[in-house]
């Protein structure tokens, strides 16, 4: 099973700064069905579940953009109220394998922060987008982890943790324990790099360029095998989204997939289209 996440709105980026919010995210979903097609043709799999977060304009018409791609795919928009009750930035649009049919919620402990759980018939999946405060970041992760932990199936998170990858086997700010030992020693999940040199990219009036690796995802010990297979390897877009997208493939039980018929067409479908 292959899953994805993107932040899509946010952009630093000089050239995308007078985008607006809807133009930008519909960039993000052509170049996500444009990866869905190059996945199919390349790895022979099919990506099973994406999540597209900072969503706050025009999800409803994006949901229906992605619907219409057809081959099998659904995509819904999940809203979440900020504390005026408008449309939140934290809002989301899922895209997922109808044949999946998957159960979908928002849950946790802050409509702000929300985290979206995917619950399938072998995996249970969340999507994040935890805020942007190096310092409380840690104490969602941990929240929306516990949360995950009492799934009966595996479990993973995955999304825009910010909190870089770099701080996650170093002591925290009034806490002698790093994240990563935490969160190993209260659930024994791990964490699993994203295979791109950064996610994050920030580029400054004068020019100036920053990169972190911000968006990644979070494992129960039951996963038996996971890969990281970016996107776009060698993303540079940062002038028009300052995130990457990421994904990764899981292996259950530790068993290759095979193709369905329907999987197998749309791979020669994708193939005859070059």
């Amino acid at each position: 099973m292959i899953i994805a996440y993107w932040n899509t709105q946010r952009a630093s980026g000089l050239r995308s700064r007078n985008l607006e919010p809807q133009a930008r995210c519909l960039w993000c979903c052509q170049q996500i069905l444009q990866w869905i097609l190059a996945t199919i043709n390349t790895h022979q799999a099919v990506p099973s579940l994406i999540f597209l977060s900072e969503v706050s304009q025009g999800g409803g018409e994006l949901a229906a953009y992605l619907n219409s791609f057809g081959g099998g795919y659904r995509a819904r928009y999940i809203a979440a109220g900020d504390r005026n009750n408008n449309a939140s930035p934290c809002s989301f649009i899922v895209m997922w394998q109808e044949e999946l049919n998957p159960e979908i919620k928002i849950i946790g402990i802050s409509q702000r922060r929300p985290l979206v759980r995917v619950r399938m018939r072998d995996l249970t999946v969340g999507g994040v987008h935890i805020i942007a405060n190096s310092e409380k970041a840690p104490d969602e992760i941990l929240d929306d982890i516990a949360e995950l932990h009492s799934e009966p199936h595996p479990a993973v998170l995955i999304g825009d943790m910010n909190y870089a990858w770099s701080s996650l086997d170093q002591a925290r700010t009034g806490n002698p324990e790093s994240l990563e030992d935490e969160v190993d020693y209260l659930y024994d999940w791990e964490p699993v790099h994203p295979q791109l040199q950064a996610t994050f990219g920030k580029v400054s009036e004068t020019g100036g360029f920053r990169t972190q690796i911000l968006d990644y995802l979070w494992k129960s010990e039951d996963i038996s095998r996971i890969e990281a297979m970016p996107p776009f390897p060698g993303y540079n877009q940062w002038t028009q989204i300052d995130h990457a997208p990421i994904a990764y493939r899981i292996h259950l039980n530790d068993e290759d997939e095979l193709m369905t018929d329907e999987e197998d067409e749309m791979g020669d479908d994708a193939r005859s289209a070059k």
